[in-house]
């Protein structure tokens, strides 16, 4: 019988091992806020988006409950067939009401609706400029466009102006709210600025915005006090703060529409079951009555910088995100640091190529509403030591 894996793929697997990037799952028992266990070893966990500790919160797990009880477990079918229940369409109507948008439509994963928004408003007549350190998932959609590609240089809003500037036809310009390898805040006022002087279309993927960002964490338009004119399509993913999973995408009804009508990744899905959309929806009403969790992610996104400060840890940013980046290097230095953080109980993310770019790899840090300031600090100790052995190699 002949081998399904091709010699080019066998060598790539031996390079991806030799070189410091082969990826390995852990195998995760989740305990309780932000405990994990893993191989029954207790860790304090700082690699998870679940920023206001809402995944297992009571009130989401009994109506996740109740409505599989009534419901049942899956859709059965597409949303344009038989799968289009009345827990997705209330889910819908609140989200748009709550980002004070005229509609919404629910796809099944952040993925699915940047592949479907971007496939659906351009084609190979038109240009799409993105920031060079956006989502694979935006990139992958514009490349299945065949629209002509430019990435203009990180934040660099010169650089996206020129690219703007050199491009008369149809034109789309992609950014995050919150850049999920950086943990910096984009720029979205004076991008908007740029993309209505340019007659381009605006997309922003929202997916560490949302919970975060804004009052309440109403997210990035509401953080820029921008409307739905300033941003014509914003993308919500809900597996990050939400503790959920799908995505949110709203705007005008017209653009609403055609996602209904052309998305592909919206019309070959069956459609999310109606349990999430229930369980989502009580996510939602918590993120509006439990202001506290925002509020007090707020102040440990500020207690982690100053305290990274008093260390001499340099962050890749300083901005009020619960994302934090220890550039390290080399591959098998941050995949060292890693394992010698777990020995201590501490269990964090190891970034490596091609999720950012050759010799940058990095231990990302993901604070949790639920952490205390002394995990915190026993992090930081923990992580300076290996921090400064590492400048030293």
């Amino acid at each position: 019988m002949p081998n399904s894996i091709t010699p080019h793929l066998i060598s790539l697997l031996n390079k991806q091992n030799k070189c410091h990037q082969y990826r390995t799952r852990y195998l995760i028992k989740k305990q309780r806020d932000c405990k994990i266990s893993i191989a029954g070893k207790s860790l304090i966990n700082f690699c998870s988006n679940d920023y206001l500790n809402l995944s297992t919160h009571p009130d989401i797990k009994n109506a996740l409950i109740h409505s599989a009880t009534k419901h049942g477990l899956g859709s059965t079918a597409s949303a344009l067939v038989s799968g289009y229940s009345q827990s997705h369409r209330l889910l819908e109507e609140q989200f748009a009401k709550f980002l004070r948008r005229d509609k919404a439509l629910l796809f099944n994963s952040g993925y699915h609706a940047n592949l479907g928004v971007i496939t659906t408003f351009a084609n190979r007549n038109s240009a799409i400029i993105a920031d060079k350190h956006c989502h694979a998932s935006l990139h992958d959609g514009a490349l299945l466009s065949r629209a002509k590609f430019y990435r203009y240089h990180h934040s660099d809003l010169e650089h996206a102006e020129l690219l703007l500037k050199s491009h008369k036809h149809h034109k789309l310009l992609v950014t995050e709210s919150i850049f999920s390898m950086h943990g910096n805040i984009s720029n979205i006022l004076a991008i908007s600025k740029l993309t209505t002087k340019y007659n381009t279309m605006l997309i922003v993927d929202d997916a560490h915005g949302i919970g975060v960002l804004g009052d309440n964490g109403a997210g990035v338009s509401n953080y820029f006090k921008l409307s739905q004119k300033d941003i014509p399509c914003l993308i919500t993913p809900l597996g990050k703060a939400l503790g959920s999973f799908g995505a949110i995408v709203s705007g005008e009804a017209k653009t609403i529409e055609a996602l209904l009508q052309f998305a592909r990744t919206y019309r070959y899905s069956t459609a999310l079951p109606p349990a999430i959309c229930d369980a989502t929806l009580a996510a939602l009403n918590l993120l509006k009555s439990e202001t506290w969790r925002n509020a007090r992610l707020h102040y440990l996104c500020d207690f982690f910088n100053q305290e990274a400060s008093s260390r001499a840890l340099t962050l890749l940013s300083l901005d009020k995100t619960p994302i934090k980046s220890f550039v390290i290097g080399s591959n098998k230095n941050a995949l060292d640091i890693q394992q010698k953080l777990m020995n201590k109980g501490l269990f964090v993310s190891c970034i490596r190529p091609p999720t950012v770019p050759i010799n940058s790899a990095r231990i990302r840090i993901s604070l949790n509403c639920m952490h205390s300031e002394q995990q915190i600090i026993y992090l930081l100790d923990q992580f300076k030591k290996l921090y400064e052995k590492n400048k030293k190699k």
